[in-house]
């Protein structure tokens, strides 16, 4: 806490304060006799002396009042700014693969719940696809209601097939007006790109382009998995179906994440994908901005009273009771 004066040049006044203490010493009155005084001073006539240090008090408070004092308190503050993220998870049927228990759309769905509650600062929207992209939520920092619809999400029941390249179009897309500093998209997928419009690569490009880096996760175990479907939809209890191994392929992952200043990540279950975003919550901070808060408290409304008390005292007294001229 520091003082400062809003008119500073104004206390180059204060050496007036002293002409009241120059004439102190100096102040005197021609008698023909000594004699009425020599019983000793009275107490109206030691009050009367201090009139000068009086008068000069009175001064130096009017010079300070004029000068504007000002307690000043200041602080640093660290501010984080808020990252605009955009998550795209796979829901194709092949995420309903039982390597993983219960399976890998319940493992990937709760590790994004929980990656999103811890992101404070951010605006955090999802992407979901398979066969074709769809929003399930916008950027938005509500993080309990991100997480809650994520948690709601279950993988498709019909096999359409995994559109990576339409899936980061869609999440630049979201990201391409935002003003934040730092921008970037999270794509989870345990497959391959096989449908869409536009090539991974050629979305990659137009990410680079923007600024908007990529973490991409190649999920599931590297030996694969099973996956049981049927064109229609789910098979009924007690229906003979066939298999189709689940593999991932990781390099065009790779070549994503590369082309943006991203990483790519593989996760084979719950902990491993825990890790992951565990890293990429590290990798991707908030930019970090000082800023300095500074509370002022002026003075002059403490000082103004007492410098009015101090007034009507030299008016009642020394201009009045205890004048020693005429």
């Amino acid at each position: 806490m520091t003082l400062v004066w809003a008119y500073p040049a104004v206390l180059a006044l204060l050496p007036l304060a002293l002409l009241p203490l120059w004439s102190w010493r100096r102040r005197s009155l021609p008698v023909s006799s000594l004699v009425p005084y020599r019983g000793g001073e009275s107490w109206r006539t030691r009050l009367a002396r201090l009139h000068p240090p009086f008068a000069a008090l009175l001064l130096v408070l009017l010079v300070l009042l004029l000068a504007g004092p000002i307690l000043r308190d200041s602080e640093q503050v660290s501010v984080r700014q808020g990252v605009d993220l955009m998550l795209a998870l796979d829901i194709s049927a092949s995420m309903r693969a039982e390597d993983m228990q219960p399976n890998r759309m319940a493992v990937a769905r709760q590790a994004a719940a929980e990656f999103v509650l811890a992101r404070e600062n951010d605006r955090i929207g999802v992407i979901l696809f398979a066969g074709t992209p769809f929003l399930l939520t916008p950027p938005t920092t509500d993080r309990r209601r991100v997480a809650a619809r994520l948690r709601a999400v279950t993988a498709e029941v019909r096999g359409t097939g995994t559109a990576i390249g339409d899936a980061l179009a869609a999440a630049l897309q979201r990201l391409e007006r935002s003003t934040a500093e730092s921008r970037a998209i999270i794509l989870l997928t345990d497959g391959h790109s096989n449908r869409g419009r536009i090539a991974p690569s050629t979305a990659s490009e137009a990410a680079r382009a923007l600024g908007v880096r990529i973490y991409t996760i190649g999920f599931g175990t590297r030996e694969g998995a099973p996956v049981r479907f049927r064109a229609g939809g789910p098979p009924p209890p007690g229906h003979p179906t066939s298999g189709l191994l689940v593999t991932l392929d990781e390099e065009p992952l790779r070549r994503i994440a590369e082309a943006t200043g991203g990483r790519y990540f593989r996760a084979t279950g719950a902990d491993s994908l825990h890790r992951v975003y565990d890293q990429i919550d590290r990798l991707e901070t908030s930019p970090l901005e000082i800023r300095e808060r500074v509370h002022d408290r002026p003075l002059a409304d403490r000082l103004r009273p007492l410098l009015g008390w101090l007034l009507i005292g030299e008016l009642l007294l020394f201009r009045g009771w205890l004048r020693r001229l005429p």
